[in-house]
């Protein structure tokens, strides 16, 4: 397979899993009546991810620290928005278990 179009494919689905996380934003705030800003943490990170997707699949040339820092950036908010989201929930299911 070329090896543009796994790039590609990379990117959509990144792009995807960020509109999915700002979704489960909306869905949080309708159906529990909160707004969790984590899922906006979430969806930046993915977001940052899309975008160096999206330019590797494009061919823009980048220097390899800086899809690293990119890539850093991304991975570093996606595990603490869902560290924080998962406590989050925990702390809401013992909530209502008291």
């Amino acid at each position: 397979m070329n090896t543009a179009v796994v790039d590609a494919v990379n990117a959509g689905v990144t792009w995807l899993i960020a509109a999915m996380s700002v979704a489960g934003y909306f869905v949080t705030q309708q159906r529990i009546g909160q707004r969790w800003p984590l899922w906006v943490v979430l969806a930046t990170g993915w977001a940052l991810l899309a975008i160096a997707d999206t330019l590797l699949a494009a061919g823009v040339p980048m220097s390899w620290s800086e899809r690293v820092a990119i890539w850093l950036g991304s991975f570093v908010l996606v595990m603490a928005s869902l560290v924080l989201l998962f406590l989050k929930l925990v702390a809401l299911k013992r909530r209502s278990r008291a």
